[in-house]
């Protein structure tokens, strides 16, 4: 689990979030499930389930490696774009560079850029805590899919209205997607990787669409397991200033 932020001194370092160190069960907020969003995390399961069944009986290779090249730009989109380059300004791009990240983000499809980097910098301001969109004290599902099968709670929206994302709500890249999340996130991450086996291959619709779910599905695990897998297990020093 990552450990709270200390002062110079090594004690830990008091803000709103972190009034919550002492958490216990019974002072969650109770959650509210969203039903649809259940619904749509299983249906793409169980989408990407057969789609590694297909992959194993009829879908053709080329298909595969264009799932491996998808995987590894989204992966790129997620890691370099959204958590290095915008949610903790580690470093900075040029415009062309910066657009290309946009690109490998929308092959991954976890909300906008803009939406995942907000979340990303309330988790670090309030790890584990009640403000944290993906608190760890709720339990291993809770942190790695099942915070987005309910509504954020109160101190979640709150936080998140006190976060400062000036800087990514001025950035003309991530506004564009933003702007345009259904078209342009849609095309990059299910049209095209299902189109062109198809049209260049002779892939099946069948085999192209639900070997591209099971890539996609694989992608967002490997997002969700940094916030379950590593909580549970994982110890490195943290500081929420960053």
């Amino acid at each position: 689990m990552v450990p709270y932020a200390t002062t110079a001194d090594g004690h830990p370092e008091k803000d709103e979030c972190f009034e919550d160190n002492e958490i216990k069960s019974n002072s969650l907020p109770k959650l509210e499930i969203l039903y649809f969003n259940v619904m749509t995390f299983t249906f793409l399961h169980l989408s990407a389930l057969y789609g590694l069944y297909l992959g194993f009986t009829s879908v053709k290779w080329a298909t595969i490696g264009l799932g491996i090249i998808f995987y590894f730009f989204a992966e790129i989109g997620i890691t370099a774009g959204a958590h290095r380059l915008w949610s903790h300004r580690s470093y900075k791009a040029k415009l062309p560079l910066e657009i290309l990240l946009m690109v490998f983000n929308s092959m991954a499809f976890q909300n906008t850029a803009l939406s995942w980097a907000r979340d990303h910098r309330v988790h670090h301001k309030c790890p584990d805590t009640n403000g944290d969109p993906h608190n760890a004290n709720r339990g291993f599902f809770y942190s790695h899919v099942g915070w987005l099968m309910t509504k954020k709670s109160d101190e979640v929206i709150k936080q998140g209205k006190l976060c400062d994302v000036a800087d990514l709500y001025s950035n003309p890249v991530l506004r564009f997607q933003k702007k345009y999340a259904v078209p342009f996130i849609g095309t990059l991450c299910f049209v095209l990787p299902t189109l062109i086996p198809m049209y260049f291959w002779g892939e099946t619709l069948n085999n192209a669409w639900h070997f591209n779910m099971f890539r996609y599905v694989i992608n967002l695990n490997a997002t969700f397991c940094v916030n379950s897998v590593v909580h549970k297990w994982g110890y490195k020093p943290y500081d929420k200033n960053i």
